[in-house]
């Protein structure tokens, strides 16, 4: 494969760190972002020269400016918006800060590295023949509400409206865009749920403490393997008919059923998964 660019943020752990080391096999040159110098040690202790780290906060309008005159020369054959923050706990009671806090990250960043970068992924034309591709990272939270998780699902719901506005908008410019959403995965992004502030979950809520690691623990036995989103990546980089959707989970038809079923059902079975009712 003709070498080309990527440009991923959030490359410290999880998906990003995954796709960036899976990409690199793949003849990909990688600029990720991390936030602080220490978060990309592992590209350094493997001596991965095609990863090349970039500190960034994606909260940082000013910072994402200087990044993209720097890099304003360089054509990237795809902007894989990842860097995230899960915010959860019950709306009632929640801190609203909190909430904007992942709105700033997973939705007002993404659309500010967007922004920024759209003119690389048009320049990539003029070196390989193409448009870059945008591949934005959901979730099956960004389909799908679950008690609890809703501060972080409003924020993936917002990437798939903003994913599928720009889909459109970018055709005339042939530019592709895909949507990522990973079911339950493998990466350390569950023992920081663990980890977690629950202080919200009070006077109703607060019987949800007594089980909340144990179903937290539930859903990590039962996740997949981070490297299957990185194959769903790959495959929207790479492929000549990209989805435009990847629903990366381990029984893709039992989702799209719940997708379709009445919400009053789905309304039922959720209270009951989470000890509501």
């Amino acid at each position: 494969m003709e070498n080309k660019n990527i440009l991923i943020t959030g490359i410290s752990t999880g998906i990003g760190k995954d796709a960036a080391l899976f990409l690199a096999t793949k003849g990909f040159t990688i600029y990720g972002t991390v936030r602080k110098e220490s978060d990309a040690s592992f590209i350094k202790q493997n001596n991965l020269t095609s990863i090349k780290s970039i500190i960034l906060d994606v909260t940082d309008k000013n910072g994402i400016i200087s990044l993209a005159e720097k890099m304003k020369d360089i054509p990237l054959a795809g902007l894989i918006n990842n860097a995230g923050i899960a915010v959860s706990g019950p709306l009632k009671y929640i801190d609203l800060e909190e909430v904007k806090k992942g709105f700033e990250v997973n939705v007002f960043g993404l659309l500010a590295m967007t922004q920024a970068f759209l003119p690389n992924l048009e320049l990539n034309k003029q070196f390989h023949g193409e448009a870059g591709r945008l591949i934005n990272i959901s979730s099956i939270s960004g389909r799908m509400v679950t008690p609890f998780t809703v501060p972080y699902s409003s924020t993936k719901y917002a990437v798939e409206s903003i994913s599928d506005g720009l889909r459109r908008e970018l055709l005339n410019l042939g530019i592709k865009v895909s949507i990522i959403e990973p079911g339950p995965i493998k990466t350390p992004i569950w023992e920081k749920a663990k980890a977690a502030d629950t202080k919200a979950f009070i006077n109703e809520y607060s019987n949800v403490l007594d089980f909340r690691n144990d179903y937290i623990q539930q859903t990590i036995d039962g996740a997949l393997e981070v490297k299957e989103v990185s194959k769903a990546i790959y495959h929207a980089l790479s492929s000549t008919k990209p989805k435009t959707r990847y629903l990366v989970v381990k029984r893709p038809w039992l989702s799209k059923l719940i997708f379709n079923l009445p919400s009053s059902f789905v309304d039922c079975v959720a209270m009951k998964k989470v000890k509501l009712k």
